[in-house]
C-alpha cells in the first residue's frame, strides 16, 4: 500500500491522511503521525504546497502566474549565504517573495562541534527561519513588469511598502537584490 507522503527542507516527513468533515464527505490534512486513515492519493485538484519554513499543506491546485524562468533569475542570484544570511524565493500567486534567514553556518561555531563546513551548512540550511523582506508583485503580464515592496519593521507600519516603479524582472533583480543583507534596504522607499 503506497501512502502520499511528503519529506520537507528540515527532513520531517508528512503523511497525508483522511477523516470525516462535520458536515459530510471527507476532508484531507497532512500530519508527521504515521498511523490512521492514510490517503493513497492527492484528491483531485489539489496539490500539496510546501512554505520557505517547512510547513506543509494541501491546497486547490495554483494557476502558474509567474513563469519559471522569472524565479529562476532570482533564485540563481540567491544560492550562496550572503553576509551572514540565507535566503529563499517563493511564488504565490502574482508574487515572488525573498525571504531572509540570519542563522547561516557561523551561528554554529560557538558550540565547538568537530564537523565539516559542509555539515555545518546542511544543518544551518535545515534549522534556518525565514521571514519576507523582499517581494516583486506581476503588475502587467503581458508586458511582464514587477512592482518591487520591501517589508517595513517599524512598529507603527508594519507591513508592505512600495519602493518603486513596476519593471522587468532583470532590472528588478539587478536594482534590488544587491540590497539584501544590508543596512541599505532600509533606505529604499
Amino acid at each position: 500500500m503506497m501512502v502520499v507522503t511528503h519529506i520537507t527542507r528540515t527532513g520531517k516527513t508528512y503523511y497525508l491522511h483522511t477523516g470525516p468533515k462535520r458536515g459530510g464527505g471527507v476532508q484531507h490534512f497532512f500530519s508527521t503521525k504515521s498511523a490512521g486513515s492514510l490517503a493513497q492519493r492527492l484528491p483531485d485538484g489539489f496539490e500539496v504546497y510546501e512554505t520557505v519554513n517547512g510547513e506543509v499543506y494541501l491546497r486547490r491546485q495554483q494557476p502558474k502566474l509567474i513563469h519559471d524562468d522569472e524565479k529562476d533569475s532570482i533564485a540563481r542570484r540567491l544560492e550562496k549565504p550572503r553576509s551572514g544570511h540565507r535566503y529563499k524565493v517563493e511564488v504565490r500567486g502574482n508574487r515572488l517573495t525573498i525571504h531572509e534567514s540570519g542563522r547561516g553556518p557561523d551561528s554554529l561555531e560557538g558550540f565547538g562541534l568537530p564537523i565539516s563546513q559542509r555539515e555545518h551548512e546542511a544543518i544551518a540550511e535545515r534549522f534556518a527561519h525565514f521571514q519576507p523582506v523582499l517581494r516583486f508583485i506581476l503588475a502587467d503580464p503581458k508586458r511582464r513588469l514587477f512592482a518591487p515592496e520591501r517589508y517595513c519593521f517599524r512598529g507603527s507600519v508594519d507591513g508592505w511598502i512600495s519602493i518603486g516603479q513596476a519593471e522587468s524582472i532583470e532590472k528588478i533583480v539587478s536594482k534590488y537584490l544587491k540590497h539584501l543583507g544590508q543596512e541599505s534596504m532600509y533606505e529604499l522607499f
